[in-house]
């Protein structure tokens, strides 16, 4: 069987989408959308008839994934269902798979109910390969063709596609890891301006010092077990003579 060449336009195609795939938390592309894109690139590749990816859950067990049809969508559903296939020899970390034929012996033994209907679905062959960045294994790109091997050089551009899926991904998480850390030193920062709101107002309602009034806001919010930066909330928005710290009045 003859393999299709890659064309100029077609390698331009590819090319242009690296960088996407690469950059999509900059563009808020979600993890569903960056998944269904690799599988759809990666048909583009020459000998490649469809193909699917899946990331690998704690359990070692494929939770989320995606496919460029309904076939390879049912076959990356029976790997996370029957826990046995490419897919999860990679999360295994048993390397990569290239053009693994389907009718072989040892594929109908090393994986029966995903190799039988693999044929059973049209497919002759399975190249698998990881989704990982820095050695940390995220999940794995599958690739389904109808004859015996894919060129080395259509390998190469599917490991570069999927090699930038997985920038993308562990981006995606340290930006998220930034975005939940920024948000917990806004809530420090705003919590600490309300305590010291807070034992301004004390100060000057109880006639003490700073160091006086915050004794006092932090006793009293042991006492009552309630979180300071709350306790600092209510006596800023309580009216002066209100609990729990009204104004005492002077003796004149």
């Amino acid at each position: 069987m003859s393999r299709e060449p890659l064309d100029t336009t077609r390698a331009q195609e590819l090319a242009a989408n690296l960088l996407t795939l690469a950059d999509a938390p900059a563009r808020g592309e979600n993890d569903e959308h960056l998944l269904r894109r690799l599988a759809h690139v990666t048909t583009l590749v020459p000998g490649v008839d469809a193909a699917a990816c899946s990331l690998i859950g704690p359990e070692g067990v494929p939770w989320r994934m995606a496919a460029s049809d309904e076939r390879t969508h049912r076959l990356e559903c029976l790997q996370a269902e029957s826990r046995m296939g490419p897919c999860l020899d990679i999360a295994r970390g048993r390397g990569p798979l290239a053009n693994v034929p389907m009718s072989h012996p040892h594929s109908r033994t090393r994986w029966p109910r995903f190799t039988s209907r693999v044929l059973s679905e049209g497919f002759t062959a399975v190249t698998a390969l990881p989704l990982a960045h820095q050695d940390r294994a995220l999940g794995a790109l599958d690739l389904y063709h109808q004859h015996g091997r894919l060129e080395p050089s259509g390998i190469r551009w599917a490991r570069l596609l999927a090699d930038a899926t997985a920038v993308g991904l562990t981006h995606r998480e340290v930006l998220r890891d930034a975005l939940v850390r920024g948000d917990q030193l806004q809530n420090a920062l705003n919590s600490r301006v309300v305590i010291e709101q807070a034992k301004g107002i004390l100060a000057e309602r109880l006639d003490c010092n700073l160091t006086k009034a915050f004794e006092q806001l932090r006793g009293h919010a042991r006492a009552e077990r309630m979180k300071l930066a709350d306790l600092a909330a209510l006596i800023v928005c309580s009216p002066s003579d209100g609990s729990p710290f009204p104004r005492r009045h002077r003796t004149v």
